[in-house]
């Protein structure tokens, strides 16, 4: 493993990287950039480097000027001290249908857990879910509104609502459609596809119970910022448990999302195979996985949210992943990780007293029959006749009841019973 910088080396990277992010992400050819460890002959280093993200790696005398990036002549260029290293990598985001024929093919060789797309009750984070209008993506894990302090599913945008004329309101299915779901326990609550983050969150609608739990994890703690050389971990509907490392940090990465166009998203985090190294065979995340929540595997804190990966699937190819980083998220969604604590609304009693200060022959009658905690203001007369009938009611059966307490009943019959006329 290599060794974690320093954040004082890390933040003066990617101030240099600042410097040239806009200019490198024109060129031709460039699908990334970012901080992140050197990586030569296929191994990671220690080194922190600026690294430029291409679909495929030329040798140099086949480029022109403009592509040239890491050498000058026979020496390695260097940014602000920085060496400048060029790797491979396309990028796409991580939904089933950009995977389809790749999940045919290695079902069984990464674990794809069939389990994980069934009907799940209580609900927790690592399966199954979806919009209608999409074919499944991940119920990353079950976050709170700090609005409502109801529980919320968090997700992807393209696996919540992936349509720009998605609406909130919408139902959300577990499992998603392509898995056989067709019991809305959700409904979309607010979404987000920017610069920052791909995200979405959908409010439960008590059809089933659910957990804070997330398959093959536990409990989401807090949340962290990730940092180079970290330990994750994430649960996806697709690859089941898998486990990486942060290789990359402050990412700017241009991906196509069909319908809504090319999004230019900066400041996002790679995340790559543990050793040993090269990764062969080795998939971290799949189509179907987007949603999932990376967490630091030492401590459980969240610290992205998985949105994308390599544009091949093939486990042959150059394994990653891509997150939001997820204290952002959290603010924008509006969530939080842990319970919240929403204090009782207080019984409202103001139109009671609205009624009494117009009409003060009914207030007087309800204080002599002693209404237990009524004690309005003193009225005043309102030659105005008493209309409001549904109001009317509620005071005839708060004083039937109280008739029942004490023993005896003169209201002329039981609760239901009365006469309201035809305008109730």
């Amino acid at each position: 493993m290599p060794k974690t910088p320093t954040k004082k080396t890390v933040d003066s990277a990617i101030e240099k990287l600042n410097e040239v992010r806009r200019e490198w992400m024109r060129r031709p050819g460039v699908t990334a950039v970012d901080v992140g460890f050197k990586i030569k002959d296929k191994f990671m280093t220690d080194d922190v480097a600026l690294r430029v993200h291409v679909e495929r790696k030329k040798p140099t005398a086949d480029l022109s000027s403009s592509e040239v990036f890491n050498t000058s002549g026979k020496s390695l260029t260097k940014q602000g001290g920085f060496p400048v290293d060029v790797i491979e990598g396309d990028y796409a985001p991580a939904d089933v249908s950009n995977d389809r024929v790749a999940l045919e093919d290695l079902m069984g060789e990464v674990g794809v857990g069939i389990e994980r797309t069934t009907t799940f009750n209580p609900l927790v984070g690592g399966i199954s879910c979806g919009n209608p209008r999409v074919t499944a993506g991940t119920l990353g894990a079950i976050v709170f509104d700090r609005a409502t302090c109801r529980p919320m599913i968090l997700s992807n945008w393209h696996v919540l609502a992936g349509a720009s004329a998605a609406a909130v309101g919408e139902d959300i299915l577990q499992p998603g459609r392509v898995d056989g779901g067709t019991e809305a326990v959700a409904t979309l609550t607010r979404m987000r596809l920017d610069s920052s983050m791909d995200a979405a969150v959908a409010t439960l609608n008590n059809a089933r119970a659910h957990s804070r739990d997330i398959m093959n994890i536990g409990t989401v703690t807090g949340m962290d910022d990730a940092t180079l050389g970290m330990e994750v971990e994430k649960s996806g509907r697709t690859t089941g448990l898998t486990k990486g490392i942060v290789d990359g940090v402050s990412m700017s990465v241009s991906i196509h999302y069909g319908g809504p166009g090319v999004v230019a998203f900066t400041n996002q985090i790679r995340i790559v195979p543990r050793p040993p190294w090269p990764a062969v065979d080795v998939e971290i995340s799949l189509g179907g996985d987007s949603g999932s929540i990376w967490l630091n595997e030492r401590t459980n804190r969240a610290i992205g949210l998985h949105f994308g990966g390599e544009r091949n699937p093939s486990p042959a190819s150059a394994e990653n992943a891509l997150a939001n980083p997820i204290k952002p998220v959290a603010s924008a969604m509006n969530f939080s990780f842990l319970p919240i604590f929403c204090p009782a609304r207080p019984i409202p009693t103001r139109p009671i007293f609205n009624i009494c200060e117009r009409y003060p022959e009914i207030c007087e009658l309800l204080i002599r029959r002693r209404i237990p905690t009524f004690n309005p203001p003193r009225p005043r007369p309102d030659p105005r006749p008493f209309n409001d009938l549904r109001l009317l009611r509620q005071l005839l059966e708060m004083m039937e009841a109280e008739d029942h307490r004490s023993g005896g009943c003169s209201c002329g019959g039981h609760s239901g019973e009365y006469d309201y006329g035809d305008g109730y």
